[in-house]
């Protein structure tokens, strides 16, 4: 039988508080930096996690979109047209079927190879993906993940600017699409606890970039289950539990086995496997995660598009 003496459940009970007023003062401090730097963001961020107020802003803001609707000379959509596209977005909160070609897939591997990638996106750990091994023994630590903060990639341009997802982002939007960001990250399989996955988008969240946004994700490595596949909760983005709206981003704090089930069980979660150049798309505000990889790493890109910019979202991120 263990013993827990008054001194020790003081000490805990001390470590809990003092950990409490830590991440509040972060949040107010980031909330404030946030007012005062970017009251556009601040407002949209407080607001647009109510599903009517996204519904009522979106209705006033449609307009006719000057990118064409034609995905004829499309490199990325395969099969699928941009119809098909945006009616299963609409319905299910996302669509699969997308594809990067090979040529593209090469051109943005041998890139991944040369460009400067960073460790945790942390920019004092710069280093070339085939020296990462190296460069974690050196600092005795494993990265969790490796971002390309800042790349140059005429390949991933061309995916940016295909017309086949510049037309499903603008009939989803009803408007004009905004290009908002996008980043080709590495996961990759080191032993993680909840913060840590928490930190890198590995629990289920979803995002508020925008009163509407979407975002096209494609495998530039195989993916399997061992690999870390992303996942999503079928219909999740709409009809959310008013607590849920209430929490925004912090649903992330909710752990993941409470929101599937609310959301229809496991069998209305939906895990992405596929080989390299695999695509789909998702509407932002639909529950979704990257998972832990196991085994194997993943490379991946995400594209987003929104009805406008607040800048540089991660900024304000508590």
């Amino acid at each position: 039988m263990v013993v827990v003496s008054q001194n020790q459940q003081k000490a805990a009970k001390q470590t809990f508080i003092g950990k409490f007023a830590q991440k509040l003062f972060q949040y107010l401090s980031i909330n404030y930096r946030c007012v005062m730097e970017n009251p556009r963001l601040f407002l949209m961020r407080k607001i647009a996690r109510l599903e009517v107020v996204r519904d009522v802003v979106c209705y006033f803001s449609r307009s006719t979109p000057s990118v064409p609707v034609s995905h004829l000379s499309s490199r990325l959509l395969q099969n699928l047209t941009v119809p098909t596209v945006v009616a299963a977005l609409k319905e299910h909160g996302y669509c699969a079927g997308l594809a990067i070609p090979p040529d593209l897939i090469q051109e943005i591997r041998e890139y991944a190879d040369q460009a400067t990638c960073y460790g945790d996106r942390n920019p004092k750990l710069p280093f070339h993906y085939p020296e990462k091994e190296r460069l974690e023994v050196a600092l005795n630590r494993k990265f969790q993940v490796g971002a390309y903060l800042d790349h140059d990639c005429t390949a991933i341009e061309k995916v940016i600017r295909d017309p086949g997802i510049l037309a499903i982002a603008a009939q989803f939007l009803g408007t004009t699409p905004t290009y908002i960001a996008s980043e080709l990250l590495w996961s990759f399989p080191i032993a993680t606890d909840w913060t840590q996955q928490l930190k890198a988008a590995q629990v289920l969240h979803y995002d508020i970039d925008d009163y509407r946004s979407i975002k096209f994700f494609f495998y530039l490595s195989d993916v399997d289950h061992l690999s870390g596949p992303h996942s999503c909760i079928r219909g999740s983005h709409r009809n959310k539990k008013l607590l849920h709206q209430l929490l925004g981003q912090r649903c992330a704090s909710i752990p993941d086995e409470k929101l599937i089930a609310v959301y229809g069980g496991k069998d209305n979660v939906v895990t992405f496997c596929g080989s390299a150049g695999y695509g789909f798309v998702e509407d932002t505000f639909c529950l979704h995660r990257g998972n832990p990889p196991q085994q194997k790493e993943r490379l991946m890109l995400q594209v987003e598009y929104a009805m406008n910019s607040y800048g540089n979202l991660r900024v304000y991120q508590s």
